[in-house]
């Protein structure tokens, strides 16, 4: 148990190292003894525990999209819109990223635009895929569901790189209450752009 918790330890203090030099510099010129020099561990222990840089890497990532994944499972079908209730997917996807920021800032912001953005888009997307499994097949979609998918997953995670970007700005109940509004009234209305008002000069 003992040396469990040294293992995990020493792991955290690399992962912790490596981001932390990946919003230094380019993830291309991090090489191994930059990693332990700031980690203060050496060479062997590194290499007790990774491959390479890049094993590093998947590792982190993996772990990271497996936590999303079980988020999103977590809440397929506790919730009925409520404009002044947050979605609690949302709830939990912003406490998430709020506790992982530097992870999230790095994977989003330092990385190439399509390393972790395309899995952290599909992961979103499954979510309320999931979600639309539970509606009755008797009942019509007004959207073609690939669209609503398409639309829903790339607008939440445009929404949350602008946040982080801003040194998160808004709490993240703030956050996942206004895309609750946002999803529950849709982007006209919540403009003020509804039918009887959109005519008036």
């Amino acid at each position: 148990m003992q040396a469990d918790r040294r293992v995990r330890r020493t792991q955290q203090m690399i992962v912790e190292a490596f981001l932390f030099l990946c919003k230094e510099k380019e993830y291309k010129d991090i090489i191994i003894r930059d990693i332990t020099e700031r980690a203060n561990v050496n060479r062997s222990t590194f290499y007790a525990h990774y491959v390479d840089k890049e094993e590093l890497l998947q590792k982190i990532v993996e772990e990271k999209l497996s936590v999303l994944s079980e988020l999103s499972l977590s809440y397929t079908n506790t919730y009925r819109p409520d404009f002044d209730t947050p979605d609690p997917y949302f709830v939990a996807l912003f406490e998430h990223l709020a506790a992982h920021e530097t992870f999230y800032r790095v994977m989003l912001g330092k990385m190439p635009s399509s390393f972790y953005t395309s899995k952290m888009l599909e992961v979103i997307r499954d979510s309320f895929y999931s979600r639309s499994a539970t509606i009755s097949r008797d009942q019509k979609l007004l959207i073609p569901l690939d669209i609503l998918l398409d639309y829903i997953s790339y607008s939440t995670q445009g929404i949350i790189e602008k946040w982080l970007s801003q040194n998160m700005i808004y709490s993240p109940h703030y956050m996942a209450l206004q895309l609750t509004r946002l999803s529950v009234l849709g982007v006209y209305t919540s403009m003020g752009l509804n039918g009887e008002n959109s005519g008036e000069k």
